[in-house]
Protein backbone atom coordinates (compact mmCIF):
# COMPACT_ATOMS: atom_id res chain seq x y z
CA UNK A 1 0.00 0.00 0.00
CA UNK A 2 1.37 3.45 -0.86
CA UNK A 3 2.39 5.79 1.94
CA UNK A 4 1.11 9.36 1.95
CA UNK A 5 2.90 12.07 3.94
CA UNK A 6 1.00 15.16 4.99
CA UNK A 7 1.12 17.92 7.58
CA UNK A 8 -0.51 17.04 10.87
CA UNK A 9 -3.63 18.81 12.04
CA UNK A 10 -4.59 19.75 15.57
CA UNK A 11 -7.05 16.85 15.67
CA UNK A 12 -4.16 14.44 14.94
CA UNK A 13 -2.31 15.31 18.17
CA UNK A 14 -3.46 12.33 20.23
CA UNK A 15 -2.56 9.84 17.49
CA UNK A 16 0.83 11.51 16.93
CA UNK A 17 1.68 11.36 20.64
CA UNK A 18 0.49 7.75 20.89
CA UNK A 19 2.66 6.66 17.96
CA UNK A 20 5.71 8.45 19.38
CA UNK A 21 5.25 6.85 22.78
CA UNK A 22 4.64 3.39 21.28
CA UNK A 23 7.86 3.64 19.24
CA UNK A 24 10.13 5.25 21.87
CA UNK A 25 8.87 3.61 25.09
CA UNK A 26 10.96 0.42 24.63
CA UNK A 27 14.14 2.54 24.76
CA UNK A 28 13.22 3.90 28.20
CA UNK A 29 14.70 0.78 29.82
CA UNK A 30 18.21 2.04 28.97
CA UNK A 31 17.82 5.83 28.65
CA UNK A 32 15.16 8.55 28.67
CA UNK A 33 14.32 9.33 25.03
CA UNK A 34 13.77 13.03 24.50
CA UNK A 35 10.88 12.17 22.17
CA UNK A 36 8.87 10.99 25.19
CA UNK A 37 8.42 14.63 26.21
CA UNK A 38 5.76 14.94 23.51
CA UNK A 39 2.19 14.67 24.75
CA UNK A 40 -1.08 15.23 22.90
CA UNK A 41 -1.19 18.73 24.39
CA UNK A 42 2.35 19.69 23.32
CA UNK A 43 1.84 18.23 19.84
CA UNK A 44 -1.48 20.06 19.49
CA UNK A 45 0.19 23.35 20.39
CA UNK A 46 2.55 23.04 17.41
CA UNK A 47 0.69 20.66 15.08
CA UNK A 48 1.84 22.61 12.02
CA UNK A 49 5.43 21.45 12.72
CA UNK A 50 4.58 17.74 12.47
CA UNK A 51 4.36 15.54 9.41
CA UNK A 52 2.55 12.22 9.43
CA UNK A 53 2.77 9.19 7.18
CA UNK A 54 -0.26 7.01 6.54
CA UNK A 55 -0.73 3.80 4.61
CA UNK A 56 -4.46 3.63 3.96
CA UNK A 57 -6.13 4.27 7.31
CA UNK A 58 -3.06 3.27 9.34
CA UNK A 59 -0.63 5.70 10.91
CA UNK A 60 2.85 4.41 10.06
CA UNK A 61 5.16 7.30 10.97
CA UNK A 62 5.61 10.85 12.22
CA UNK A 63 8.38 13.44 12.39
CA UNK A 64 8.73 16.83 14.04
CA UNK A 65 10.49 19.61 12.11
CA UNK A 66 11.19 23.29 12.61
CA UNK A 67 13.31 26.07 11.16
CA UNK A 68 16.32 26.83 13.38
CA UNK A 69 19.19 29.33 13.18
CA UNK A 70 21.62 26.42 12.61
CA UNK A 71 19.43 24.92 9.87
CA UNK A 72 16.09 23.19 9.55
CA UNK A 73 15.85 20.64 12.37
CA UNK A 74 14.07 17.36 12.56
CA UNK A 75 13.49 15.18 15.59
CA UNK A 76 11.15 12.55 17.01
CA UNK A 77 11.20 10.52 13.79
CA UNK A 78 9.03 7.51 14.61
CA UNK A 79 8.07 4.64 12.32
CA UNK A 80 5.93 1.73 13.45
CA UNK A 81 8.02 -1.45 13.79
CA UNK A 82 6.24 -3.40 11.03
CA UNK A 83 6.87 -0.55 8.55
CA UNK A 84 10.58 -0.07 9.21
CA UNK A 85 12.99 -0.68 6.34
CA UNK A 86 10.17 -0.09 3.87
CA UNK A 87 10.99 3.53 3.01
CA UNK A 88 8.61 5.28 5.42
CA UNK A 89 11.39 6.99 7.39
CA UNK A 90 13.13 7.99 4.17
CA UNK A 91 9.87 9.49 2.85
CA UNK A 92 9.36 11.46 6.05
CA UNK A 93 12.91 12.83 6.00
CA UNK A 94 12.56 13.73 2.30
CA UNK A 95 9.32 15.57 3.08
CA UNK A 96 11.08 17.57 5.81
CA UNK A 97 13.92 18.40 3.42
CA UNK A 98 11.39 19.51 0.78
CA UNK A 99 9.71 21.74 3.35
CA UNK A 100 13.08 23.23 4.35
CA UNK A 101 13.89 23.97 0.71
CA UNK A 102 10.50 25.63 0.23
CA UNK A 103 11.38 27.94 3.13
CA UNK A 104 14.75 28.77 1.60
CA UNK A 105 16.79 26.65 4.02
CA UNK A 106 19.75 24.75 2.62
CA UNK A 107 20.94 23.01 5.77
CA UNK A 108 19.34 20.20 7.76
CA UNK A 109 20.27 19.46 11.37
CA UNK A 110 19.50 16.55 13.68
CA UNK A 111 20.88 15.51 17.07
CA UNK A 112 21.51 11.76 17.16
CA UNK A 113 22.13 9.76 20.33
CA UNK A 114 25.65 8.32 20.23
CA UNK A 115 24.56 4.83 21.30
CA UNK A 116 21.90 4.32 18.62
CA UNK A 117 23.93 2.84 15.78
CA UNK A 118 20.89 2.09 13.61
CA UNK A 119 19.77 5.74 13.72
CA UNK A 120 23.27 6.94 12.92
CA UNK A 121 23.53 4.48 10.00
CA UNK A 122 20.12 5.55 8.67
CA UNK A 123 20.91 9.27 8.64
CA UNK A 124 24.48 8.76 7.41
CA UNK A 125 23.08 6.78 4.45
CA UNK A 126 20.85 9.79 3.70
CA UNK A 127 23.89 12.09 3.57
CA UNK A 128 23.97 13.48 7.11
CA UNK A 129 27.44 13.98 8.59
CA UNK A 130 28.53 14.45 12.22
CA UNK A 131 29.70 17.95 13.08
CA UNK A 132 30.08 18.35 16.83
CA UNK A 133 29.11 16.88 20.19
CA UNK A 134 25.70 17.84 21.52
CA UNK A 135 25.85 17.06 25.23
CA UNK A 136 25.12 15.03 27.13
CA UNK A 137 25.07 12.01 24.78
CA UNK A 138 24.45 13.14 21.21
CA UNK A 139 26.23 14.53 18.17
CA UNK A 140 24.79 17.03 15.73
CA UNK A 141 24.55 15.75 12.18
CA UNK A 142 24.05 18.08 9.22
CA UNK A 143 23.23 17.78 5.56
CA UNK A 144 23.45 20.47 2.92
CA UNK A 145 20.42 20.27 0.63
CA UNK A 146 19.36 21.81 -2.65
CA UNK A 147 21.29 23.71 -5.24
CA UNK A 148 23.68 26.43 -4.17
CA UNK A 149 22.97 29.88 -5.54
Amino acid sequence: MPVVVRQARRRDATAVARLIHDVYRPFAATFRPTALRWSAETVRACSDTWLIARAGNEWVGVVHQTPDPEGHTLDALAVTPHCRRKGVGTQLVAAVEDRALSLGTRRMVIALRDGLAANIAFFTALGYRPTRPFPPSHHLYVKEIGARE
